[in-house]
């Protein structure tokens, strides 16, 4: 039975292959498929600049519902900041919801597409039937020198199947005549991108026996590198442009930890996937940068304060004028 991300990768595989067949190499086709994502998460980024404004905005007057209260009772006086920071909401047309994690919510399904993309290149990018993948499995699984290798691959057996199609067909040369067709793809298939095998997976033991390591391996390590770096260097972007917008923003403590935290999962995740996966993150990482600087640049702090002040006022006397006519309907009825 399927799941419902599973779902996903039924759509998100017929895109990608259509992007496969229009320019003949995997890695140049994610490269697309990650800069169409983040064309169509650019509006959600916009959203997050305008709402992360509206926030410094509030601080102020947060602050000030805060310090009114500092004398009263524990409970009482959360009870009144409570119901003072409601009533601001409620007239400032502010929500506390807007913005934040959204961006990183709506990455969730393409990161999952992706997955399925990724796990089973020969079902989603290939469009090879499932006789002929559980009969490349098995014959996969049965190879002598495979060993504790399969272990490791066995989630992204599709992934190890391209990388030993050879060996496969060498001691099975029947299956290049039953499945010829489906052999033919992926002997055909360029599963790299700067030499980089995109279906195989890091491994951090490189670190301690690099001597020996096989070039492959080496190459591969860097995939988690780059990955810690970008997202570094996108979270450090992020938190000075916070900063420089709000100088007197609370939780810097916190702020830094997760400028911290969000690289090291990177590196992290990308020891856990395919190469394909980091190259995604790398490459989501790098236009998340640019993006910041672009939106950051339209869409600078002090223009959309000076902008979010003069919508502010008008919702404000709207809000107004409404609970005005309100009361005074109800007087009259």
């Amino acid at each position: 039975m399927n799941t419902i991300i599973e779902y996903l990768y039924v759509p998100f595989g017929f895109l990608f292959r259509i992007l496969f067949d229009f320019v003949g190499n995997y890695g140049l086709a994610l490269v697309i498929f990650t800069l169409f994502f983040r064309v169509i998460l650019l509006p959600s980024a916009i959203k997050q600049q305008k709402s992360s404004a509206k926030t410094v905005r509030m601080q102020p007057k947060l602050k000030r519902i805060r310090e009114k209260y500092q004398d009263y009772a524990p409970q009482e006086r959360q009870q009144r900041i409570q119901a003072e920071t409601s009533e601001l909401y409620q007239k400032e047309g502010y929500s506390a919801m807007n913005g934040g994690c959204a961006p990183l919510l709506l990455q969730l399904p393409i990161l999952w597409g992706l997955y399925g993309i990724i796990r089973m290149p020969l079902t989603h990018v290939l469009n090879i039937s499932k006789e002929a993948v559980a009969a490349l499995t098995a014959a996969y699984q049965a190879l002598p020198e495979i060993g504790e290798q399969s272990q490791r691959t066995v989630a992204y057996i599709e992934s190890a199947i391209i990388s030993n199609i050879e060996a496969i067909v060498a001691a099975n040369p029947d299956l290049a005549t039953t499945y010829a067709d489906a052999v033919a793809k992926i002997q055909n298939f360029d599963f790299t991108i700067f030499g980089i095998n995109l279906g195989a997976i890091p491994d951090s033991g490189v670190f301690k026996a690099f001597a020996t390591s096989s070039t492959e391996a080496k190459i591969l390590i860097l995939i988690p590198i780059l990955s810690g770096i970008t997202s570094l260097l996108t979270s450090v972007l992020t938190q000075l442009r916070q900063k420089k917008a709000n100088p007197n923003m609370e939780n810097q403590q916190m702020m830094g930890c997760m400028m911290l935290t969000m690289p090291l999962m990177s590196v992290w995740f990308t020891f856990q996937f395919p190469a394909g996966m980091g190259m995604y993150w790398i490459l989501s990482n790098i236009l998340a940068f640019f993006q910041t600087l672009v939106v950051g640049h339209f869409f600078a702090p002090r223009k959309t304060i000076a902008k979010l002040m003069v919508d502010e006022t008008i919702y404000r006397r709207s809000y107004e004028n409404t609970k005005k006519f309100g009361k005074e309907n109800d007087i009259t009825e």
